[in-house]
């Protein structure tokens, strides 16, 4: 497919316009007035902020994994194996960033089939980490809520069945990446960038489309399913008499505000865009547009700061997770071995007076308390 040639108008089609990227590169295809101030913009706030998710993305998700690959089968919890699924979206969308981050400096130098499946890779990602957020959230309100009633069918067949269910899933979001994503040399911009690349007669109905799956699948539904499961943990725990109720009360509240923080910036700047592109938001002058470009480029690096944050809140902050790090960290020689060792005594000791069991049944966390 040719691309499509840059017109200084509004009218012109565009093909993709919330790019995974930097969120410039759709810049490529708008007005002229727009593109140089977020493009200079993006050129020093894109790798700056990318470098930073991209060191503590790989550190915390790489633990994570290094953790719980260290669980036998039989200790390893439902909770767990999501958990697992989701660090490792995480860090296969960070490891993504780089590209990004030099395209917003020196554009798309990588080659069109890179173009391709370096974006197919942070959609499967994205969206997969979203969901695997929302299984944790339910497969939690069935352990605490209906621990009874629905423990066995939380079996194994049932775990590797739903994450296979949800990588299939992402994994057909993210072909259109690889049909439609294409390099596109932008006058404007002076640079080649990787974006969509559609038939102008069908560029409007697929950039609705997308915007539609993206606020359904990678925000809404998630959050939905979130909201519901944690309210009615919420209350569970609070009817139930528990010694560490507070502390698992404040950790369900982090959970959801940190999703709903991260992403909703963005989905309500790209929903203002979405209505702007539909003529139902009157934004027309420069300096409206930059903004509102900009505004894009920041919440959207805001949520891909949670990919960071994911591996703080479903593990770090749990005894369970804190003790076999010290002991992965113990087999790799970052600890000593008297230190490691009084620790296992101290979490023996204080294994033996919890209220609360490590068991996947319980009312409790697994890792994370």
């Amino acid at each position: 497919m040719e691309n499509v040639t840059d017109q200084p108008t509004a009218e012109t089609p565009v093909g993709y316009e919330y790019d995974y990227s930097g969120d410039f590169s759709d810049f490529a295809k708008a007005r002229p007035c727009r593109p140089v101030v977020v493009q200079n913009f993006a050129r020093v706030f894109a790798p700056v902020l990318y470098s930073l998710v991209l060191v503590l993305g790989v550190l915390g998700n790489a633990m994570v994994i290094l953790v719980i690959g260290r669980y036998k089968k039989a200790r390893r919890t439902v909770t767990d194996t999501f958990i697992l699924h989701l660090a490792a979206a995480d860090l296969l969308l960070v490891v993504t960033l780089p590209f990004w981050a030099v395209e917003a400096v020196w554009g798309w130098v990588f080659g069109p089939a890179t173009c391709k499946i370096v974006g197919a890779v942070f959609a499967l990602n994205l969206y997969s980490g979203i969901l695997f957020l929302a299984c944790i959230s339910f497969d939690r309100y069935l352990a605490i809520v209906h621990a009874v009633h629905m423990y066995k069918k939380r079996r194994p067949a049932y775990i590797h069945a739903t994450c296979l269910l949800v990588w299939l899933f992402c994994l057909a979001l993210a072909t259109v990446e690889l049909v439609f994503r294409e390099e596109y040399h932008s006058v404007y911009l002076n640079s080649t960038v990787c974006t969509y690349g559609f038939d102008p007669d069908s560029a409007r109905a697929w950039h609705l489309a997308l915007r539609l799956a993206h606020h359904l699948v990678g925000f809404f539904a998630p959050m939905a399913a979130m909201l519901y499961c944690y309210c009615l943990i919420f209350r569970t725990l609070c009817r139930a008499q528990m010694l560490e109720r507070q502390k698992t009360l404040k950790v369900v509240v982090a959970i959801v505000t940190v999703f709903v923080g991260c992403w909703l910036p963005y989905n309500a700047v790209l929903f203002a865009d979405t209505l702007r592109s539909l003529d139902g938001l009157a934004v027309s002058s420069c300096g409206a547009l930059n903004a509102l470009d900009i505004g894009r480029t920041v919440t959207q690096s805001l949520g891909l700061v949670h990919s960071c944050l994911n591996p703080l809140l479903y593990a770090f902050i749990g005894v369970k997770f804190r003790r076999e790090a010290l002991g992965a960290l113990a087999g790799l020689g970052c600890r000593r071995d008297k230190a490691v060792a009084a620790r296992r005594r101290a979490g023996r000791n204080g294994r033996a007076s919890s209220a609360i069991s490590d068991s996947d049944t319980s009312t409790s966390y697994s890792m994370m308390w």
